[in-house]
């Protein structure tokens, strides 16, 4: 019995290093530092100026999102959570595996919403979800890189 206790403890150490795993790589670090930036302000945004809460109910409703109440206030804070987590590198495959399929609705709502009004600062195509698309898939693919609490705790190991 000992040995299957040890043994399933193994796996969970394991698991724990290949999620915190990562390379002191300084172009992977700014990757998730700048995506981490855009997540927590983008979610800040969503919660504090009205004109921004107003677009963002726009493309919710437009792309008939049920229970849109509860993902009006819920996005915003995982995108707070989540950007917070990338700029500190803390759990960095976790938190760009949270804000990936919002930003696959983000780039949904980009190819289905007609109205001017719900995309403020934004260009017509959709630059900015293809390219934090691809951050993410990126920090998910390759850890934290420098200047994350991820590396500390891979290399403290």
């Amino acid at each position: 019995m000992k040995n299957h206790k040890s043994t399933h403890y193994n796996e969970i150490g394991n698991m724990k290093g290949r999620i915190i795993k990562t390379f002191p790589s300084s172009l992977i670090g700014c990757y998730r530092i700048a995506l981490g930036i855009i997540f927590t302000l983008v979610g800040c945004l969503k919660l504090t100026l009205e004109t921004i809460q107003h677009a963002w109910c726009i493309q919710l409703t437009e792309i008939k999102i049920p229970y849109c109440i509860l993902f009006f206030w819920m996005i915003p804070l995982l995108e707070i959570l989540a950007g917070t987590a990338l700029i500190l590198g803390f759990l960095s495959r976790v938190a760009a595996l949270v804000v990936l399929p919002i930003l696959a609705m983000a780039f949904y709502a980009y190819l289905n919403v007609s109205n001017p009004e719900a995309f403020l600062a934004q260009p017509y195509e959709a630059y900015l979800p293809s390219i934090t698309i691809m951050l993410a898939t990126t920090i998910f693919i390759y850890g934290g890189g420098s200047w994350s609490m991820d590396l500390r705790m891979f290399i403290k190991k």
